[in-house]
């Protein structure tokens, strides 16, 4: 594939991303955002190299002062935002290494989201601990940020799932990795 194309797809899904961030969908829990499933697709589709680069772009954008954050990096959610670029790239990773097929993207789209929780839970943590000073207990944090946002998680991985497999039979030139 050229790097025309490349470059036009990762600024495709970090815009993507970017907008993911401000659509919620209200949900009995919590409202939901797409934006991890804007970079559960970006490594799916773009491969675990593209895929990260366009969450880098994203994250760029927002440190530059671009209005694509809802907060800052003194946010205890920002670590949420760091695990996107190796949650993208993780992934890629399982897009690129498996069978394509369904359980495969995903698989990948669950992976990537739980490297993101394992990254965003420490940073949300240690930020609202001693930068805040408002210290968490395990139950507040296996509650709030486990098994509430799970279930929304999950179903965003079911619809990567399905984009990514009606990608693949209608725009099978349109993915950046070949097995």
């Amino acid at each position: 594939m050229n790097s025309t194309k490349n470059i036009v797809l990762c600024a495709l899904f970090a815009a993507l991303i970017a907008v993911g961030t401000h659509i919620r969908i209200p949900t009995p829990l919590l409202p939901l955002t797409l934006q991890t499933l804007f970079v559960v697709l970006s490594g799916l589709v773009l491969g675990h190299k593209y895929g990260a680069i366009s969450v880098c772009v994203y994250v760029i954008a927002g440190l530059i002062g671009l209005p694509v954050f809802t907060g800052s990096f003194a946010n205890p959610t920002f670590g949420y935002i760091l695990g996107f670029i190796p949650g993208a790239w993780l992934a890629g990773v399982t897009a690129e290494r498996y069978r394509p097929c369904f359980m495969t993207w995903f698989a990948g789209a669950v992976i990537g989201i739980a490297l993101i929780y394992a990254i965003g839970i420490p940073y949300y943590y240690f930020v609202s601990k001693y930068y805040i000073g408002n210290e968490l207990g395990a139950k507040t944090l296996l509650m709030s940020f486990i098994l509430m946002p799970l279930p929304g998680d999950i179903a965003k991985s079911l619809i990567a799932g399905l984009i990514v497999q009606r990608l693949s039979v209608f725009f099978p030139e349109s993915f950046t990795w070949k097995r």
